[in-house]
């Protein structure tokens, strides 16, 4: 009766451990729903940021080549104040009379300027190609933000269903030992009624601080799965989380070739590599300009006077118009070389494609692989815990009849437990399996709003 009295202070101690930390996990924790972890992720998250201050970036590529299509236009004021002794400096100054040369002397002198300057392509080969590709490269822009979101919110889904299952996992821990707790009490029961031993109550004690070691390390787990979901969404790690949503199972199915095909043409990164095409197609065309003529226009208007009243004078109004016209003949074949450069890029972009759609393909067949043996381990996981939980209420009505023996009632609850454990585990499987066939669909993750392809859909018990 001694080392019962030492188990049940044991048990003490480890109930009231259970209750400090599970009253400090839920203190003042924040309400969260899936698509709110999802917003504040892509709100948040570096890489997203990052490439929204690409697409920026891109953007102002863009209006730079737009800008060589337009006008420059320039306007300069300019003062100086000079002395010039050229005409002292001529050979024949000795032959002029004293009178002249006094006449002719250097004064210092101020002269005062102001002229617009415009400078205007007329005619280029590269121009329209510079402007296209600027354009596609905005619109790949809009495809690698709209990658990062895709990327971003996955992984928010992912950690939130993750904390949902470590709590799942820590609920089936927390009715174990409660379930425990009542075969110890009915032990206990039996060993005043004298038709049962010490040695079935030592086993119940051992069986029920073996189950709140358990649940003491699954507590421990949601908070290490809660640290993972903070840090998608960029909380402090210790940040307190009450999830409003559950892992609940919707049955889908779809075909793998129709899952490649929507892939193939809805995916950001297969655009992305479309316009990049386009851009290196541009590109090879921009290099070949540099060999092609081109014709440019440059005019300047102004005035140039010693003293300031007289500006606008047209006396002292000075202009110039000029049209160049540039026929490169050799640069030593260094557009050839730029060429070579462009096309070898275009042909490492179609191999991007080809490798993008055996990708997609892959990705393809895995999503749907994983929801199909997802959604069949899950129906037999919730047969199994029908199953489970009839044998074990027979066990413990048996063993109350003392028909059951204590390792009956143990081997019983075991059974359940990994049942209840593998269906949880299930559901969590099939739950992220929907969101990554959507991502692979290109699709938001998160909306379950239309129907996979040639699917079948049907809501099942969570």
């Amino acid at each position: 009766m001694v080392g019962a009295r030492f188990g049940d202070a044991g048990v003490r101690r480890q109930g009231l451990a259970l209750v400090a930390l599970l009253a400090s996990a839920s203190a003042s924790a924040e309400p969260l729903s899936r698509a709110e972890a999802v917003k504040r992720a892509l709100e948040r998250n570096p890489t997203v940021l990052r490439s929204l201050a690409d697409r920026e970036y891109l953007r102002g590529r863009a209006t730079e080549a737009r800008a060589d299509a337009l006008p420059e236009l320039n306007v300069y004021g300019s003062f100086e104040r000079y002395q010039d002794p050229g005409f002292f400096n001529s050979p024949t100054i000795d032959e002029f009379p004293p009178d002249v040369l006094e006449a002719f002397r250097p004064i210092p002198s101020n002269l005062w300027g102001g002229t617009a300057h415009l400078k205007q392509t007329l005619w280029s080969f590269s121009l329209g190609k510079a402007i296209r590709a600027a354009r596609y490269a905005e619109h790949l822009g809009d495809e690698n933000v709209h990658t990062a979101r895709q990327d971003t919110a996955l992984r928010a889904v992912y950690a939130y269903n993750a904390y949902l299952l470590a709590i799942e996992q820590r609920k089936v821990a927390e009715k174990v030992v409660r379930q425990k707790e009542t075969q110890l009490e009915m032990a206990r029961n039996r060993l005043k009624a004298g038709v049962a031993t010490d040695l079935e109550v030592l086993r119940f004690e051992v069986d029920l601080a073996n189950a709140r070691t358990t649940l003491l390390r699954l507590s421990g787990a949601v908070d290490l799965v809660r640290g993972d979901l903070n840090a998608v969404l960029r909380n402090p790690t210790d940040t307190p989380i009450e999830p409003t949503d559950t892992l609940e199972f919707v049955d889908e199915a779809a075909e793998q070739q129709q899952v490649v095909q929507e892939a193939t043409a809805s995916r950001s990164e297969v655009k992305a590599v479309a316009w990049n095409e386009k851009i290196y197609d541009e590109a090879i065309g921009i290099y070949k300009a540099d060999m092609q003529p081109r014709l440019d226009l440059d005019g300047s208007f102004g005035w140039s006077t010693r003293l300031p009243e007289n500006f606008f004078d047209s006396n002292y109004k000075k202009w110039g118009l000029g049209v160049t016209l540039k026929i490169p003949v050799f640069d030593g074949w260094r557009t050839a070389g730029k060429v070579a450069q462009a096309r070898a890029d275009r042909a490492k972009v179609e191999q991007d494609r080809a490798a993008l759609e055996t990708q997609i393909d892959l990705e393809a067949k895995q999503a749907v692989d994983r929801l199909r043996v997802a959604a069949s381990v899950f129906h037999a996981a919730e047969l199994s815990v029908q199953q489970a939980q009839k044998a074990a209420d027979m066990t413990n009505a048996n063993y109350q009849l003392g028909a059951a023996t204590t390792l009956d009632v143990l081997d019983a609850q075991a059974a359940l437990t990994q049942a209840e454990w593998n269906r949880v585990e299930a559901l969590h499987a099939h739950v992220d399996a929907r969101a990554g066939l959507r991502y692979v669909l290109g699709r938001d993750p998160l909306d379950p709003a239309s129907p996979l392809p040639a699917s079948r859909t049907s809501r099942g018990p969570s």
